[in-house]
């Protein structure tokens, strides 16, 4: 695909091939199809769009199933995501993690994310912190959010393009749970495909064996002596918690939406650093609308995984009422029974809630809260 200077200004093209070959070196695995989808290809000043070919997601190797997978074309989420137009705004935050004292040397640039009220540049100061906006995410910035006009109240949605990076992660996750549940594959891989298979393994499971599920998957990622590892790699200190945020801004988007990285005191050392992770609008949640799935096979099962098999303190604290989310690296969770997430309530969007949206009354899928009394939940005060 040949362009000319017109369409890619000086050096836009070299930056283009070098993406696309990226792209293609993540996504080459083995049994995989291509498909033709749309490389977006942003700059600090505008964004274009040109026809390329990237792979698909792996299909199944397993004995154990026989479905196939068959990837959407354009890599389009399920979930109702539409493709990002070339007329959205764009936002840009630039901000540094100085090297010195043990710290991770990272520079966060063309986030897509709204700068802060505390901080940051945003070429679109006019709009505010809820104005619709759109922002690539995820490896590469492949993929895209859309966020609306009021995107902070509890109804409103998020739309999302997933990538075909993003697709194949999602795809290996789906196999994942389908075998650990003992459900065939589902043969189409999208994002409402992968809610259907978490509902199924929550039924029938109490809150500890829905956890379990998420743990035994999480474990099934690293070789043998795999924690090990890792302890001797990452002690806790400052420079491993702000790595490890940095590592699941990335990697973990494809599940939640885009993430940010951002400074906080709240740790156990007590130090500032930039080691709090904040998604704006939880995509697990918007989708499920499962307060139990959340706190269950989340929030539960990665902050035991972390503390307990890692030995890196890890606390989760989700908002119910605006679906945003933060992880504080470094900092050590309550434990679960006395975690006041146990107090919330489910919401009308989830399709098996009970006393939807009625204060004071927790989500039936939630283990008894045992912690000191507090002031009574609704489905998602926070």
């Amino acid at each position: 695909h040949r362009t000319t200077a017109s369409t890619y200004p000086q050096g836009r093209e070299r930056d283009a091939g070098m993406t696309s070959l990226a792209a293609s070196a993540l996504f080459s695995a083995p049994a995989a199809a291509s498909a033709p989808a749309a490389v977006r290809l942003r700059s600090r000043s505008k964004m274009v769009t040109r026809p390329d070919v990237v792979s698909a997601a792996m299909a199944p190797n397993s004995a154990s199933s026989s479905s196939s997978f068959r990837m959407p074309a354009g890599a389009a989420s399920g979930s109702g995501a539409s493709s990002s137009s070339s007329s959205s705004p764009r936002h840009f935050t630039s901000r540094s993690v100085s090297l010195r004292g043990g710290s991770v040397a990272a520079r966060v640039s063309n986030s897509g994310l709204p700068a802060s009220s505390s901080g940051g540049n945003n070429n679109n100061d006019n709009k505010g912190d809820d104005k619709k906006f759109s922002t690539p995410y995820s490896f590469l910035g492949l993929s895209t959010a859309e966020f609306p006009d009021g995107w902070k109240a509890p109804g409103a949605r998020v739309a999302y393009t997933d990538s075909a990076p993003d697709l194949a992660l999602m795809a290996w996750f789906m196999r994942k749970i389908a075998m650990a549940i003992d459900v065939p594959m589902p043969k189409n891989i999208s994002y409402d495909e992968f809610i259907a298979l978490c509902f199924l393994q929550m039924k029938g499971r109490d809150p500890d064996g829905q956890r379990d599920i998420t743990l035994g998957i999480m474990r099934s990622l690293m070789p043998p002596g795999g924690d090990k590892v890792f302890r001797a790699l990452f002690p806790t200190n400052k420079f491993s918690l702000e790595l490890n945020g940095k590592i699941t801004e990335t990697v973990f988007a494809w599940m939640v939406g885009p993430m940010e990285v951002q400074s906080t005191v709240e740790n156990d050392l007590g130090e500032e650093m930039f080691s709090r992770v904040h998604i704006q609008k939880c995509r697990w949640l918007q989708e499920s609308g499962c307060t139990g799935m959340c706190v269950n096979m989340c929030k539960t099962a990665t902050q035991d995984f972390f503390c307990n098999d890692f030995g890196l303190p890890l606390t989760i604290k989700p908002n119910f009422e605006d679906k945003s989310c933060d992880f504080y690296f470094g900092l050590t969770p309550p434990p679960i029974e006395m975690d006041e997430a146990l107090t919330f309530g489910c919401t009308s969007t989830c399709s098996t809630a009970v006393n939807a949206d009625v204060a004071g009354k927790p989500c039936h899928k939630l283990r008894k809260y045992e912690g000191p009394p507090i002031a009574a939940a609704g489905a998602g005060a926070k």
